[in-house]
């Protein structure tokens, strides 16, 4: 019997794993090898754990019983340190050497830091790991200020915790917008103030210079020269793929681990997947894409309809404070672009589809995010703007036979009036 290792016990092992079973997991002997002292969990629940929405153990993706119930040997708290290609083993960090016939690496992804002064000081922290969690869960009460560098998803679902926590905190961006790469400038700002509304604080177009203090954060300079007081730094600035393990092996890394269409690497019998990898040059951070990897990986090395994997359109789901929001695909305007937008400014909703010769290229939901598998589906296949389900995004409005849709502008939002573009 044939052995498949999986290096990495993260959110894209574990898919793989529950994907491989659903298909004939019989013709494998399967290990998987993780360093973290936690058994597998979901790490993009955390910040609903921050938040008060959830328990940790809600977030664990199966008992220790389910591995041993499928035959999958588990080995936690235990580093793989090097990859052998020539014998067709890998060492750990206990000496173990394991050996394999494929061999899958899942080693995710670490947090970035700005390369700025005073980045080691106590008092800066990553909110990645359940470690990163407990640690806040428990400290909280420390700490009378923090800083939230970065407005992306994460950013902004740590910031909503820390408030929950009797934290407060500000979020600290180097663009005008938060969510600047998901959201066009309309449904940033109405983000922005219903978060302002629930005692998260902003600082837009700032680049941070220095973190101020001895040993203990104190504070954040700007380039600007203003000065922000704080105790606590948490830097959520992006992730950089795990490919150190890759490349002493030799194999082909970029910015990740370089793949084909089978997820294959360099070496034949070893694939990546999840956060580590480059395919077609792009790399992935959000848990769908990384989902399609593990699913299409098992299916290649099942054989079972096997389509080879093709690359994802990244959407975005966020759910803070009971504030919902949806994008996917280009969500921002060129001048070959139609874009159709639709506002409620009583029910705080606003719906804005892009298209480009005719055929859907991206959308953005805000506050009613019910049409947000579907929308995706349609970005994804790049459908005709017939198909846009226009009876339920854009109540009754025929967008077929028309060029454009009411547009509502931030100004019209606040006196709850409708103009025509």
């Amino acid at each position: 019997m044939k052995r498949i290792v999986v290096v990495g016990a993260g959110m894209a092992a574990i898919r793989f794993l529950e994907s491989l079973l659903s298909v004939k997991s019989f013709r494998f002997e399967i290990m998987i090898i993780g360093e973290e002292r936690q058994p597998a969990y979901k790490r993009h629940l955390l910040s609903r754990v921050l938040q008060g929405e959830m328990r940790v153990e809600e977030t664990l993706s199966h008992e220790q019983e389910w591995y041993q119930r499928n035959g999958i040997r588990f080995l936690m708290n235990e580093k793989v340190q090097s990859i052998d290609c020539n014998d067709q083993q890998v060492k750990t960090d206990r000496g173990r050497k394991v050996r394999y016939d494929y061999l899958v690496l899942a080693t995710g992804s670490t947090p970035h830091l700005l390369p700025v002064k005073g980045v080691g000081k106590q008092g800066v922290r990553t909110f990645r790991t359940l470690e990163d969690c407990y640690a806040l869960l428990e400290n909280a009460h420390l700490y009378k200020k923090a800083a939230v560098i970065g407005a992306g998803v994460l950013g902004l679902e740590t910031a909503m915790g820390l408030v929950s926590l009797g934290v407060e905190t500000t979020v600290v961006h180097h663009q005008p917008n938060v969510m600047n790469r998901q959201l066009d400038r309309l449904s940033a700002e109405m983000l922005q103030e219903e978060l302002e509304e629930r005692g998260v604080t902003f600082l837009l177009s700032k680049r941070t210079k220095e973190v101020l203090g001895n040993s203990q954060v104190e504070g954040i300079r700007f380039a600007d020269g203003t000065i922000l007081e704080t105790d606590l730094v948490l830097m959520s600035v992006g992730i950089r793929p795990n490919i150190e393990l890759a490349r002493k092996a030799g194999l082909e890394v970029h910015r990740g681990i370089v793949v084909n269409d089978d997820l294959q690497t360099s070496m034949p019998n070893i694939f990546a997947i999840g956060e580590c990898i480059e395919h077609r040059e792009a790399t992935y951070g959000a848990t769908e894409p990384i989902y399609e990897q593990a699913d299409s990986l098992a299916r290649t090395l099942t054989g079972f309809l096997a389509t080879g994997y093709q690359g994802s359109t990244v959407s975005t789901h966020l759910n803070i404070g009971g504030i919902n929001v949806f994008s996917s695909g280009q969500v921002l305007e060129t001048e070959e672009t139609r874009t159709f937008q639709w506002i409620d400014p009583i029910r705080h909703v606003y719906k804005k589809i892009v298209t480009l010769h005719g055929r859907v290229i991206g959308a953005i939901l805000y506050g009613d995010t019910s049409e947000a598998k579907h929308l995706k589906r349609l970005v994804q296949e790049l459908a005709p703007v017939s198909s846009i389900p226009s009876n339920h995004l854009f109540r009754g409005e025929d967008i077929s036979s028309h060029s454009t849709l009411k547009i509502v502008t931030k100004k019209a939002l606040s006196s709850r009036s409708h103009r025509h573009s």
